[in-house]
């Protein structure tokens, strides 16, 4: 395209309602600290054998940064990404209102989504390991994910992150990692990942591990 035309299209979209999906924007729901400290545990466990799970991945922005992290570092480890892939199932919804008192209203975030546009932004940035598997984790078998080195367990709310977690850790091999996001007691609309994370670890008897103000930690002894 013509330099001068081209630059008659992006003043045009810079003038447009629609700037924001024209022109660079954060694109991540973690900090740029918070996503290095997931590197890290990437790092860490690059010499404990088996996969690495993505639990709850929604457009796929933060399976793309890994993924090119794991790129550069040389790291070829099979990556599983599990979600609904169409926002949160009825029933999660059902506990948070009827059990844990919050409003409906919080929980209508994550339906504009697709198997195929999560898969199609893999292949646009050329990345290839990935399996994408549709479904609700209530109903699938986690365990058959397994054996893992690392997890990022990201399905926001107290039933499926309490159900994941025994499953991921009975397949997680020792000294693998798994990073629960959103243990943010003060978050109203995602507390209850934070309490599934936190009975989990005093049903074990391990120490509460939060990192970077909401990834809870959890590392399986060697």
């Amino acid at each position: 395209m013509n330099p001068q035309v081209a630059k008659f299209v992006k003043e045009a979209q810079f003038s447009s309602p629609l700037r924001r999906y024209f022109f660079p924007r954060y694109a991540y729901n973690f900090t740029p600290p918070q996503l290095s400290y997931l590197c890290q545990c990437i790092e860490a466990t690059r010499y404990v054998e088996g996969s690495i799970a993505e639990v709850g991945c929604f457009d796929g922005s933060a399976t793309v940064f890994l993924n090119k992290y794991m790129d550069a570092q040389g790291i070829t480890k099979d990556y599983f990404a599990v979600d609904t892939f169409c926002g949160f199932v009825a029933e999660d919804i059902r506990v948070e209102v009827d059990e844990r008192g919050k409003s409906r209203d919080m929980f209508k975030g994550f339906q504009s989504n697709k198997k195929r546009w999560f898969d199609g932004t893999m292949k646009q940035n050329g990345i290839t390991r990935v399996r994408s598997i549709q479904a609700d984790v209530n109903q699938f078998d986690l365990t058959t994910l397994g054996p893992l080195s690392f997890c990022l367990l990201d399905v926001d709310l107290y039933r499926p992150i309490k159900k994941s977690l025994h499953e991921l850790y009975d397949v997680l091999l020792p000294g693998g990692i798994i990073v629960v996001d959103d243990c943010d007691a003060s978050v109203a609309r995602w507390d209850g990942a934070d309490q599934a994370y936190k009975e989990f670890m005093q049903d074990r008897g391990e120490p509460i591990c939060i990192v970077h103000s909401k990834l809870g930690k959890i590392v399986k002894p060697s």
